[in-house]
């Protein structure tokens, strides 16, 4: 697979995303699925395309600052708020060739770093709004990204409720209740992906969870 042009799909899970996702029918995009399946990839590389197409005029990369779970925070981050915000945009670097394209796209405007906690007010148009590590999310957090939603814009959600770093988020889970209470709407489109195609190390990871 590659980011830019043609993006070649691992398998028919991806594929099917990938059509999911470019679907201009639907609006609210949710994607979910193991380590390694490809999400964040995939979400990455649809937005990139309808960039590039000029079907939006910017992707705005929204999430949750919520660190590893029993990790040890590590205090304040010096710098501008872009430089602080860019630390949790590095899994959007991984995807486009590091942080020095991050920056580039972003001087250029055609990425925009958000924090969830600056959203409230905001109309988003022309914008892929794309928020990563779902999961850590509650209902009205989703409640405050769909209301951002504008003329000509759609939002992601991608994530794995597997994966949650706080209790908070068990409890009130803002990913899987827009699952379960948008289910069969004309503007929503869910799928989950099951494969990884990660290496073969990386596969190992679900080797370790305590359910199988």
């Amino acid at each position: 697979m590659k980011l830019m042009g043609k993006i070649y799909p691992k398998n028919i899970e991806q594929q099917f995303a990938m059509d999911m996702l470019m679907d201009q029918s639907t609006t609210v995009k949710m994607m979910t699925g193991s380590f390694g399946s490809g999400k964040t990839f995939l979400a990455c590389a649809c937005s990139f395309a309808m960039l590039e197409s000029g079907s939006v005029d910017k992707i705005m990369w929204v999430r949750n600052n919520i660190e590893v779970k029993d990790s040890n925070p590590i205090g304040f981050l010096k710098g501008s708020f872009q430089e602080k915000m860019s630390v949790w945009a590095m899994p959007l670097a991984d995807h486009i060739g590091g942080k020095e394209m991050l920056d580039l796209y972003m001087q250029r405007g055609q990425i925009e770093v958000e924090h969830l906690g600056f959203l409230r007010g905001r109309d988003i148009k022309n914008t892929v709004i794309f928020c990563s590590e779902a999961e850590h999310l509650t209902r009205e957090h989703v409640q405050l990204l769909l209301g951002r939603v504008g003329e000509g814009s759609i939002l992601i959600l991608e994530g794995d409720v597997r994966q949650i770093d706080a209790k908070a988020f068990e409890r009130d889970n803002g990913l899987q209740a827009a699952i379960d209470r948008l289910k069969g709407n004309r503007l929503c489109a869910y799928m989950h992906l099951n494969e990884s195609v990660r290496s073969e190390t990386a596969k190992l990871a679900d080797l370790l969870n305590i359910d199988q």
